[in-house]
């Protein structure tokens, strides 16, 4: 190589020495460019687009718009050095390297145990000691290609190689607010790898996109095995996370119930997701949607999942009574618990402060560690109140009575703080994550909030509660806009501003109609008796007089139905009764009132257990009730009871495939045979000839009833696979509507699940039931666990 015939004669080894050390130069000045080649440019969110004048937008910070590499990256050209001074660049770049290397503990070298709590997807507690190293070994740097695609942030280790303090959680910055927030890496270690500007590490986790100094974390490459993931178990979607990413796969995680299976995945099937709205089954794309500020290729990009429970403001009521309550708590612990017989305080505080009984027990099971860990048992504490990380034994308040720490939990931290927009701690008033919600402030825990709603999910097993009330989020999308929404008097935008919401993402309301273009909605802080403002001297809660308006226009409905100018739960319209399930196991049948798991409303034993059952209303009294069918004699039951039949009927032949319906609107249902393409309708239940005779389809179609525009007449509907076309009068012709929904394989139910008068589909997958509410295709818009995988199942309305 010109220009080294001097050092080639210092010595006979000297030449093959330094080819290894222009070498290791070569490969850092290589790392270096491929570093900072892969790092995008950034615009804030808030420069896509401009919100109308009537809300309030949070600016960019100054320089936030544009971010520019650093300079100081740039390796210098090779002229601008001498020979020697290459020469001792390259001997302190190998002792660099080794420096780094020796900062990594050995495997000799002690690892400080760790208590770690871990949940099941059952809502039980345990907790562990955790001896694994939490730092990820690496390939030596001189041997990898930095690619941001395939990395991950493990919040437990640090930079250097060191375990990340054990007492303290580590404190971010919120990318797009500018607002502090902290984070506890050893209840969830992993977090998705964004990028890294101006020496900060950009990071997504629980939903919030964090910025924090990049000696604070580690970056590694994501192994499949040892991040945090979701699955699908056929009927609840289940969430496990990665409490240690050095441990086995299989060590150190909680694995959370975060609600039912989604129409749009698929049993077995693992998924990512650090939002958990937006689901993937490809890490690599998901990150790099996350980076280019988009959902687009995740499998529900136009269906953003919302977990109930997390999302359902605390300014709500649980459908369970005191002793209903209890019973649920105490099923789940002992009487030496801390929360036995709970259920009465819990009422008690919820009909006083405005806190939802059933979300706050979440909230005590979880931190109490089902009433008991050693600060609920010594102090009567079973909120964790004023637990801090450092020191929650010795910070902790105690009580002299349970009660007293349920009343100051829900009038004291709650109503006057977590709740009030004019206090620190508000970011929504809901459960949450670490973007919004109660989870911002009061845990350092990533996913206390999803443990609470675990825990509610499993405690309302009769399904009383999910899905009662309707609710609306504004910036459904993490990261993409900051919207500090203004929460009205009245529903116009001349009238007064009551608070704004705050710019936090994932903001939910509790909708209760809609005026306008303005939502009616709970409003999160208590409210004066003009309502003309916040009243913070009191955490007393009126729910008929503390509501406001929000637009429309910023929030977007994510479970349940909006009703038109009054108030309403996502319920169905006054006066009208949906359809729900019944389940058949032999000659029993176990009817549910709502659309609910848990125990069945009414248990009847009817008929053989080897009978046809057909599902009807007979007498026309606006109740279902059962015929048994044997050959072509027909077993009519006006009642949902035992016992003799009311009437017997002969219709037909053995071999007729039978359909039920009210054919002619006069609100009895009777009986048609099918026979090939053709259909022979009687409108009375007795024998003889059909009075009507409808030729439709083919031979070999299957075939459904239901009333599909609301005339109150039965019609046909043919399905050929996953498509199916609708027919609304009793003739032949062209379909009026086709549609594709669920899959050729799915069985399907029909009924009127939403009491608007019109029939719509269910798929049945194993015992959960994807509902849909109108005539179309897309997501469902209610999910439903009942009974067991190979129940018999049917469709009806058990009561007036």
């Amino acid at each position: 190589m010109e220009g080294n015939d001097e050092i080639t004669e210092r010595t006979n080894d000297k030449g093959e020495y330094m080819k290894k050390r222009w070498l290791a130069i070569g490969l850092s000045i290589c790392l270096a460019l491929s570093m900072f080649s892969t790092l995008d440019v950034r615009v804030s969110a808030e420069d896509a687009g401009v919100a109308p004048a009537e809300e309030t937008i949070v600016p960019p910070e100054e320089g936030e718009t544009t971010l520019v590499e650093d300079e100081t990256a740039i390796p210098a050209q090779e002229g601008d050095v001498s020979e020697d001074e290459k020469e001792e660049m390259s001997e302190e770049n190998e002792a660099d390297i080794s420096a780094e290397e020796n900062a990594v503990p050995s495997e000799e070298e002690s690892v400080t145990p760790v208590e770690i709590q871990i949940m099941d997807e059952y809502g039980n507690i345990t907790y562990i000691m955790d001896e694994v190293s939490p730092v990820v070994e690496e390939p030596s740097m001189r041997a990898r290609t930095f690619d941001v695609s395939d990395k991950v942030v493990n919040l437990r280790a640090k930079k250097n190689g060191t375990a990340a303090d054990v007492k303290n959680p580590m404190n971010y910055t919120e990318y797009g607010t500018g607002k502090k927030g902290y984070v506890y890496g050893y209840m969830g270690a992993d977090a998705a790898y964004l990028g890294t500007e101006n020496g900060k590490v950009k990071f997504m986790i629980s939903g919030v996109i964090g910025m924090v100094n990049e000696a604070e974390v580690q970056v590694v490459s994501q192994s499949a095995e040892k991040v945090s993931s979701y699955y699908a178990n056929g009927t609840s979607l289940i969430h496990i996370i990665c409490s240690n990413m050095n441990a086995a796969p299989n060590d150190y995680r909680s694995e959370l119930n975060v609600g039912p299976q989604q129409s749009y995945m698929k049993t077995g099937t693992k998924y990512y997701s650090y939002d958990g709205h937006y689901f993937y089954t490809d890490y690599s794309v998901m990150l790099a949607d996350y980076r280019n500020n988009t959902r687009s290729r995740s499998i529900n990009a136009q269906s953003p999942y919302y977990n109930y429970y997390q999302y359902l403001p605390f300014r709500s009521t649980t459908g369970y009574t005191a002793t209903q309550l209890s019973s649920k708590i105490n099923a789940k612990t002992n009487n030496s618990s801390k929360i036995w017989n709970l259920g009465n305080s819990l009422i008690t505080n919820q009909n006083t402060y405005g806190i939802n009984a059933l979300l706050a027990a979440g909230i005590a099971a979880n931190e109490s560690a089902w009433g008991r860990s050693d600060i609920a048992q010594a102090k009567n504490n079973i909120f964790g109140l004023n637990a801090v990380d450092n020191s929650p034994g010795t910070s902790s308040d105690t009580y002299s009575t349970v009660d007293a720490c349920v009343k100051n939990f829900a009038e004291g931290w709650m109503s006057k703080r977590y709740l009030n927009p004019n206090n620190e701690n508000y970011y929504g008033g809901f459960l949450g994550n670490k973007a919004s919600g109660v989870n911002v402030k009061y845990a350092s825990d990533p996913y206390w909030g999803e443990k609470a709603a675990a825990i509610a999910w499993g405690l309302d097993s009769e399904g009383k509660d999910r899905y009662k009330y309707t609710l609306g989020v504004k910036d459904v999308i993490s990261g993409t806009g900051y919207i500090n929404l203004n929460v009205r008097k009245e529903s116009n935008a001349s009238s007064a501003q009551l608070f704004t919401a705050g710019p936090q993402t994932d903001h939910s309301f509790l909708i209760l109609g809609q005026s306008s273009e303005f939502y009616k909605v709970q409003s999160d802080p208590v409210l004066n008796s003009g309502r003309t403002g916040i009243d913070g001297s009191t955490g007393r809660y009126d729910f008929s007089k503390m509501y406001a308006y929000v637009s429309s226009n910023y929030v977007t409905v994510v479970s349940g139905k909006v009703n038109q100018g009054t108030p309403g739960e996502g319920t169905s319209p006054p006066g009208k009764t949906a359809d729900t399930l019944a389940v058949r196991r032999g000659n029993t049948y176990y009817f549910k009132y709502s659309l609910s798991d848990g125990v069945a409303d009414l248990t009847v034993p009817y008929g053989k257990a080897s009978d046809e059952v057909l599902i009807g209303d007979w007498d026309g009294d606006g109740v279902d009730s059962l015929c048994v069918r044997r050959g072509n004699i027909y077993y009519f039951k006006n009642g949902l009871s035992g016992g003799e039949a009311d009437y017997v009927v002969r219709y037909g032949r053995a071999g007729d495939e039978v359909l039920v319906g009210d054919w002619d609107g006069n609100g009895v249902d009777t009986l048609c045979v099918r026979r090939g393409n053709t259909y022979y309708i009687k409108n009375s239940l007795s024998d003889g000839e059909a009075d009507i005779t409808v030729l439709y389809g083919r031979a070999n179609d299957t075939v459904l009833v239901g009333d599909w525009d609301g005339d109150g007449t039965d019609t046909l509907c043919v399905r050929r696979g996953n498509v199916y076309y609708f027919k609304n009068s009793l003739s032949n012709g062209e379909a009026d509507s086709a549609i594709p929904y669920g899959r050729a394989t799915d069985q399907i139910l029909t009924g009127d699940w939403d009491g608007d008068g019109k029939d719509t589909l269910c798929v049945r997958r194993g015992n959960a039931y994807h509902i849909k509410n109108g005539i179309a295709e897309g997501v469902a818009d209610q999910v439903v666990l009942y009974g067991k995988a190979d129940d018999i199942t049917y469709a009806g309305r058990w009561k007036k």
